[in-house]
């Protein structure tokens, strides 16, 4: 029997950070990662786009996003691919991301992501103070471009629907001449483009496991190969049953993004959170492409710089747990970056990666104790922003395990909010 004041269940990036916030704070913290190691390829982050994006506040559910969901439903090429299938927890979720697709609840929703988003750029600027080379680090923007006026004025209402809630977003709108200044090598005729300066990158993989470094010598203990398979309540505890035996807690955080609702239901807890896959392929990064990530707006495929490769990644696939590599779906983010700037769509591939991200039917994820289980705490439910606000969920997470009133309002974020 091992003992712990907090346990954290996942060595994803909100795992690692909740892990180095509490053991910061003095509480002896062990993390359970089921894999050999943190962040491993099987995860939604190991090979994610890497992007740090504040300026990101509209929540994937918003108004026309699931009529635009499901004429693409059919399409396995897709941004948004939903593959049909017989399933009530889809069904379910399908419904409550319906509702959560009113202008209502995207107002509602947009100034909790922005606030999470600022708090979590700081943090992440002040964790790359220490020693941010390590992840490849760079607080160098975000230029979107887009080829028709269809997708440029989509992009404006999202940045308006800032600007009336006063986020403060900086952005710089800007024509195609001065884009192809700052990226030489994009061929394709433009409408405009949007440059986000508040944004930046890094290698997701990189930071995971340098942060879960820093957690250990904070004092925190990493234990790799040890799967939560169930917990419960055992007298004053929290009991853990793992593939290494049985741990207690005096605490349990629930950060295993996707995989989290296998361990909530046995606490009588029906999270409605589907596994989205999403993909990334590693190519030569050509030698004029400048520090900064390139978004396609009309693909919505993101080109990001990572040393001396480029990451194409994007899309997103509902199709429950099936993580085969759909060939039409890694062709496309191929294509676009093709026409873009002209990479082959036939030359040589670094990695192909696939990964679940844990999405929430409204785009908000969950920082909050279970209802009826207040020792288990969850941090989970990102979306596709999973990488952006690991930071102030360990920091959030740490407060509300410590005692000590959130430093941001987590009511909109509660488990309860689809009860």
């Amino acid at each position: 029997m091992e003992r712990a004041d907090i346990i954290v269940v996942g060595g994803g990036p909100i795992g690692v950070c909740c892990a180095l916030e509490s053991a910061q704070a003095g509480a002896r913290v062990t993390l359970l990662e089921r894999e050999p190691e943190v962040c491993p390829p099987v995860s939604g982050a190991y090979a994610n786009c890497g992007l740090l994006a504040p300026s990101d506040a509209t929540p994937l559910a918003a108004p026309g996003v699931l009529g635009q969901g499901l004429k693409w439903m059919l399409d396995s090429s897709s941004p948004f691919f939903i593959a049909p299938r017989p399933s009530p927890a889809l069904m379910r979720w399908l419904l409550l991301f319906r509702a959560a697709c009113s202008r209502e609840r995207t107002r509602a929703a947009a100034p909790v992501l922005r606030t999470l988003h600022v708090a979590s750029a700081r943090l992440h600027d002040d964790l790359a103070a220490v020693d941010g080379a390590r992840w490849s680090f760079h607080h160098t923007g975000e230029l979107r471009v887009f080829e028709t006026t269809a997708a440029l004025e989509a992009a404006r209402e999202d940045v308006e629907l800032g600007a009336s809630l006063g986020f403060g977003i900086r952005v710089e709108e800007m024509g195609g001449e001065h884009a192809r200044r700052l990226f030489p090598s994009l061929r394709c005729d433009l409408a405009g483009a949007l440059f986000f300066p508040e944004d930046g990158h890094l290698d997701p993989r990189r930071f995971v496991r340098s942060v879960a470094r820093l957690a250990t010598e904070a004092g925190a203990e990493v234990r790799a190969r040890a799967e939560a398979l169930s917990l419960g309540l055992h007298g004053g505890a929290v009991r853990v049953q793992t593939t290494q035996g049985t741990f207690d807690a005096d605490q349990v955080v629930l950060a295993a993004g996707a995989w989290t609702p296998f361990l909530t239901n046995s606490l009588g807890l029906r999270l409605p959170i589907e596994p989205a896959k999403g993909y990334s392929v590693d190519v030569d990064r050509p030698t004029d492409f400048p520090e900064t990530p390139l978004y396609l707006g009309d693909a919505q495929v993101v080109l990001t710089p990572l040393d001396d490769a480029l990451r194409l990644g994007s899309t997103l696939e509902l199709s429950g747990w099936d993580m085969r590599v759909r060939p039409r779906r890694v062709a496309r983010l191929r294509e676009a970056a093709g026409r873009a700037i002209g990479i082959p769509a036939d030359g040589p591939v670094r990695q192909l990666w696939r990964g679940p991200r844990p999405l929430t039917p409204d785009g908000l994820p969950v920082i909050a104790r279970v209802p009826g289980r207040e020792r288990v705490i969850l941090a989970t439910g990102h979306c596709m922003l999973g990488l952006s606000l690991a930071p102030i969920t360990g920091r959030l997470v740490a407060e509300l395990a410590g005692g000590k009133q959130p430093s941001i309002d987590l009511s909109p974020l509660s488990a309860r909010r689809w009860r």
